[in-house]
């Protein structure tokens, strides 16, 4: 791989994805992250790695401690909103066939990844307030009035990229807005290897177990939660689930709890082109996930992988060419993914109990690939 000058912009799962496999490649990258050293990686919550991303993981070398620092997933479960089992699935066909599927801790993903990466290169509390585009090459100002020059911008800098809201126009990106949102806690030395999930008729309870605990999310429509509030909300939902759940209740209680929830609105974001001059976004940047079908740090692993793979075969004087190989080999399939998780949404956020009955009864007659079709596509390569 010809040395080529590369800016990062964010400290994300995707950012440290692709800098970590640049380092391994020979390319030390310039990473600026918006959070102070003090304040970065100090908040998350819980993802689910599909084997795509801890294929990535195998590749930096890091899959014996992600293995350590994870639990494997073995079943998906979902329930009724008075907590009655409706249909459970096996994840043997994903653990058997294609690799681990492991749920694990945001902020431990994020503290294995740094072990790749240069931690010198890294300048926190930064962020680009200006790009200026010339002859192939990108100069980029810092907030901290300071200036450099680069062959290359990658922006991981999240769903709302400050990079894009600079360089691309309001027409040229567009949020998906499923008007839900809620809270998350966790339930504390705890251990589960399913995945429950309980939907209700304007609500949603979900349990994602990570290593010796458990995280939990409720929600429901945003102009129902935010009217009632967390301790009302959390009532509603809790006389509608029958004494005999304890684990629920349990984790409703511990809800109630939070002294300061952060309520997660529940959107996503997709970008018509991942490219504008040298600078290129990348992760939820590019593409934007809902939380439903749990794919989303798992898409932008693999795009940072498959970014790096074409980077290496790319010298300075075909970077447009590399670069476009890469969005024709990844764009689709990561918008065929998005497109899958907010299907899967329009099923699990339903308002009326009329429409939650219907659908109860019909998910008793789906198979987990039918539910995830695209995820299926996507994890063999289509």
């Amino acid at each position: 791989m010809e040395h080529i000058n590369i800016l990062i912009i964010g400290a994300g799962v995707a950012g440290l994805t692709c800098a970590g496999l640049l380092e391994k490649n020979g390319i030390r990258t310039t990473i600026i992250e918006k959070e102070t050293s003090e304040a970065f990686n100090s908040s998350g919550y819980m993802l689910g790695l599909l084997p795509l991303g801890g294929r990535v993981l195998t590749e930096l070398n890091l899959k014996d401690e992600y293995f350590q620092q994870s639990v494997e997933m073995q079943k998906y479960e979902i329930h009724r909103e008075n907590g009655e089992l409706n249909k459970a699935y096996s994840l043997d066909f994903i653990n058997e066939k294609y690799g681990s599927y492991r749920g694990v801790e945001r902020k431990t993903l994020i503290e294995l990844l740094l072990r790749k990466v240069n931690k010198s290169e890294i300048k926190y509390g930064t962020t680009a307030r200006s790009f200026q585009q010339q002859n192939n090459l990108i100069t980029v100002s810092f907030s901290d009035n300071t200036q450099k020059t680069f062959d290359l911008v990658i922006a991981a800098d999240g769903l709302h990229s400050q990079t894009r809201e600079q360089l691309w126009n309001n027409d040229e990106y567009s949020f998906y807005d499923t008007q839900w949102g809620g809270w998350v806690a966790w339930l504390e030395n705890k251990s589960m290897n399913t995945y429950k999930e309980y939907w209700g008729a304007a609500s949603f309870i979900g349990f994602y177990p990570v290593k010796d605990k458990i995280g939990i999310f409720l929600g429901g429509p945003d102009e129902l939660v935010q009217k009632h509030g967390l301790q009302d909300f959390v009532q509603e939902v809790q006389n509608n689930i029958k004494p005999e759940y304890a684990l629920l209740h349990e984790s409703l209680d511990a809800l109630k709890k939070l002294t300061e929830p952060y309520y997660w609105e529940f959107h996503d974001c997709k970008t018509k082109s991942w490219k504008k001059g040298n600078v290129l976004l990348l992760g939820d940047a590019a593409c934007g996930f809902l939380p439903t079908a749990g794919v989303g740090a798992s898409m932008a692993m693999d795009a940072a992988s498959a970014l790096v793979d074409e980077l290496s075969r790319t010298d300075k004087e075909h970077l447009e060419y590399g670069l476009g190989l890469f969005i024709k080999r990844e764009k689709e399939r990561v918008e065929n993914a998005q497109e899958n998780s907010r299907d899967l949404g329009k099923m699990m956020f339903v308002k009326s109990h009329l429409i939650a009955g219907i659908r109860d009864y019909a998910i008793r007659f789906y198979s987990l690939k039918q539910l995830t079709k695209s995820i299926s596509k996507t994890i063999e390569g289509k």
